[in-house]
């Protein structure tokens, strides 16, 4: 069910605040962008770039989504963008589906916050943090009726940067999102 009433910064900062007490020992990293949004992009965890930038994507893979988002014809001041898990892992170190599962809560609370209509997921991480459990490589591009927003896996951009025909493959599933936006119906 759509939220009736318009999304508030207050509304969110309500969110963080949460997070906040939660998570007091750790140097989190919350979602930025437009308020409210019609597009949520989820990537998995902030690296130690995106944590000393105070950014949930920064550097290479923030250029790359830009430019595919931009391609698509979907600009990015007006979409959302945050993290599964809001703070850096150690380098190397990938969070655990406890951790991953400790933080679905606060971002289901920030997604029905920002009441979007499509919400973009980035990787394997993100994916099964928003609640899907499928290999990505079997549903990348296909959409899923989530309630109030339809869900679009896709790749990182890091494993595009990586590899060309990936970042081609990322280009497809996104350029779905302009038709998604025109079938589902706008936030009231």
């Amino acid at each position: 069910m759509k939220q009736v009433h318009p999304t508030t910064p207050e509304e969110l900062a309500r969110v963080h605040k949460a997070l906040k007490r939660k998570f007091q020992d750790k140097k989190l990293i919350f979602g930025s962008g437009s308020v409210p949004a019609k597009v949520v992009v989820v990537s998995e965890m902030p690296g130690p770039d995106e944590e000393r930038e105070s950014k949930p994507l920064t550097g290479h893979n923030e250029k790359l989504l830009n430019q595919v988002l931009k391609s698509v014809g979907i600009d990015r001041k007006k979409v959302y963008i945050t993290n599964v898990v809001k703070y850096s892992p150690q380098p190397g170190k990938m969070p655990s589906p406890k951790e991953i599962k400790s933080y679905l809560p606060f971002l289901k609370e920030e997604i029905k916050t920002i009441n979007p209509q499509v919400v973009i997921t980035l990787g394997n991480i993100a994916l099964n943090g928003i609640g899907l459990r499928q290999p990505l490589d079997n549903i990348h591009g296909k959409t899923f009726n989530f309630g109030s927003f339809e869900l679009l896996p896709t790749y990182h951009p890091s494993h595009a940067l990586k590899n060309p025909e990936i970042k081609a493959v990322m280009q497809t599933d996104l350029a779905k999102i302009k038709e998604i936006l025109k079938r589902v119906p706008k936030p009231e």
